[in-house]
């Protein structure tokens, strides 16, 4: 009798697990489709409510007394239905989420990565309840373990297919999803920017979207991201998030910054003397997508998009780079199996780092803020990416530093 107890608890727990799978698939999916912010958010807890609700229907599964109530038709599609869902779920948790995370675990660097490294500073020793700010979900900042005051600076040499040689050590600054809103403060956010000028200036600059939570907080990017300096180009996009709050004038500041602002578009324009196209990606949200039709196919392309969800559409159209954000690394992340929100119709598969694939290498931030201040080992990030040419023979990454 004990035997099969412990069976049908470890059956319950592994469909439990397999359950929130469906459930935060389908939850991740939609975070990654332009659908209206209040339905998402509906959604969200309603889909939190499900996770939590799975015991109460594993008990009237097997309640004999509950089952003509919960399901009326006993011998018929009822019951049939929730066999096939509960072996839905048993095949999630017991083989396709650990395949899942196994694979994600040993997943080889990309090619194009040559080396990484990070530096952590932790802001809160030296400024203390000046960086929590009077933002909503403000208290969260004092969570235990939350780390939304200890940023990451990662240092990326990547080796793109078909870099021009004159870019031979090009180096580009991505910052990505600020989220102003009052928490953090804006003392994180200068303190971060001080970091960042207390070293030499970028070629470019690329800031790649989600500025504003509010409408009243714009008068914070044209002080904050206005310090920012490059020697060759200072280039923005926007994400969803500033969609909703006047996105009209988040682009009139960045300009004032010195910004030149892609939109979803492309221009030509020469960096290092030698020229090449550059692309802005704000979709899915902002539309049409970027059209490249009449971009100089023989250019390399470098693209600025808010989301890693355009990765396919950027190799389909021959981009050499692609810089984004948007995904906040999972923001909470699980010891051994890492992130388990992340808006992307791609669920995991592009969280954070560097991807590459057919010519097209990706980079992907974790940012900088969220609108929830929550991080859980998944400290927020600023990238340098140093660009190098590929060589015959290049060396694979020398250092790999991430937060599983």
């Amino acid at each position: 009798m004990s035997g099969m107890v412990v069976l049908l608890v470890t059956l319950f727990l592994v469909a439990w697990v397999g359950h929130a799978c469906v459930w935060t698939a389908l939850l991740n999916n939609l975070y990654g489709r332009p659908l209206s912010k209040t339905l998402l958010k509906v959604w969200r807890y309603l889909t939190g409510l499900i996770i939590l609700a799975f015991p109460l229907l594993w008990w009237a599964w097997y309640d004999v007394s509950l089952l003509p109530t919960v399901l009326p038709d006993r011998s018929g599609i009822g019951v049939w239905a929730a066999l096939a869902y509960t072996t839905v779920c048993l095949a999630f948790g017991a083989v396709i989420f650990p395949a899942i995370t196994v694979m994600r675990r040993n997943r080889k660097p990309a090619a194009c990565l040559i080396s990484e490294s990070t530096r952590t500073l932790d802001l809160w020793p030296e400024l203390g309840a000046k960086l929590v700010g009077d933002g909503k979900l403000a208290i969260a900042t004092r969570l235990p373990g939350n780390c939304v005051f200890r940023v990451d600076f990662t240092n990326l040499t990547l080796a793109p297919p078909g870099l021009p040689p004159e870019w031979d050590g090009l180096t580009l600054l991505a910052v990505s999803d600020l989220h102003f809103h009052g928490t953090p403060s804006r003392a994180f956010f200068d303190r971060v920017l001080d970091e960042l000028a207390a070293g030499p200036p970028p070629d470019l600059v690329c800031l790649l979207g989600d500025y504003v939570d509010t409408d009243t907080h714009h008068e914070w990017i044209r002080p904050v991201l206005g310090r920012l300096v490059a020697t060759e180009a200072k280039l923005a996009i926007l994400g969803n998030h500033d969609l909703p709050h006047d996105p009209e004038r988040v682009r009139a500041e960045l300009t004032a910054a010195g910004y030149t602002v892609l939109g979803n578009g492309w221009r030509e324009v020469t960096i290092r003397g030698v020229r090449c196209v550059v692309v802005g990606h704000e979709g899915p949200w902002f539309a049409p997508p970027p059209d490249l039709s009449a971009a100089p196919p023989e250019l390399f392309r470098l693209c600025l998009s808010h989301t890693p969800d355009n990765f396919y559409w950027a190799r389909a159209n021959r981009i050499g780079l692609v810089l984004c954000g948007h995904v906040h690394g999972g923001a909470i992340r699980v010891p051994v199996v890492g992130p388990i929100f992340v808006p992307s119709v791609y669920g995991r598969r592009f969280d954070s780092g560097v991807f590459e694939e057919s010519g097209t290498a990706m980079a992907v931030s974790r940012g900088l803020s969220g609108k929830e201040p929550l991080r859980f080992r998944c400290r927020p990030q600023v990238l340098r990416v140093t660009l190098v040419r590929r060589g015959p023979a290049s060396p694979g990454p020398d250092h790999n530093e991430g937060i599983s």
